[in-house]
């Protein structure tokens, strides 16, 4: 069973969409959200995890163009197998997403780098490996009401600890808001 608790911190425009763009994750706006994810019984263990993400965005010009920057940092406490937990920083990714001129102001959409850095405490926290892809992002904000989209990540490992194995992850995270009206919303992002 897991639980997500988020929170987010950026400047509100008034605007008469602003709900639904107060949901856009390219939205032309600084924000820092945490987010904590809790896992109860995990497979194999009675035991719980918990992962907790400090996550800024930010939108930058490069190259004549209009770019949104993304970095996660992630925060665990896994169980041990010999009875406690540990707990310590994970693998830090970063993603720029260069946002093209869709014609519509209701629709976003981008696509750019992406690096993770081995930046893990434990090897159970992290790949130890450096790791490049891509993302792409899709922001559907044309009905008041309902919004939707979906963000499309790849990454393959491309340096360092031999030892370990290398990664090769993609995943796809659709998801809709439904504006319930003065600010709140119910939301499904799956993985």
């Amino acid at each position: 069973m897991k639980y997500i608790i988020a929170f987010a911190f950026a400047p509100q425009a008034h605007a008469q969409d602003s709900d639904a763009q107060a949901n856009n994750p390219l939205a032309n706006t600084t924000a820092l959200t945490f987010q904590n994810q809790y896992t109860g019984a995990l497979t194999d263990s009675d035991e719980d995890a918990n992962q907790f993400f400090l996550r800024y965005a930010r939108p930058f010009d490069a190259f004549g163009c209009t770019w949104l920057m993304r970095a996660t940092v992630p925060l665990n406490a896994f169980p041990t197998t010999g009875g406690g937990s540990n707990t310590g920083l994970g693998d830090i990714n970063v993603f720029a997403a260069y946002l093209l001129d869709t014609a519509n102001p209701a629709i976003s959409f981008s696509i750019g780098p992406q690096i993770t850095l081995p930046t893990a405490t434990e090897d159970s926290f992290g790949s130890e490996k450096w790791s490049l892809g891509f993302a792409n992002v899709l922001f559907n904000a044309t009905n008041p009401k309902f919004q939707w989209g979906y963000l499309l990540t790849w990454q393959a490992s491309v340096a360092d600890d031999d030892d370990r194995a290398d990664v090769n992850i993609r995943a796809l995270q659709p998801f809709a808001f439904y504006q319930l009206g003065d600010g709140w919303y119910l939301r499904s992002a799956a993985v």
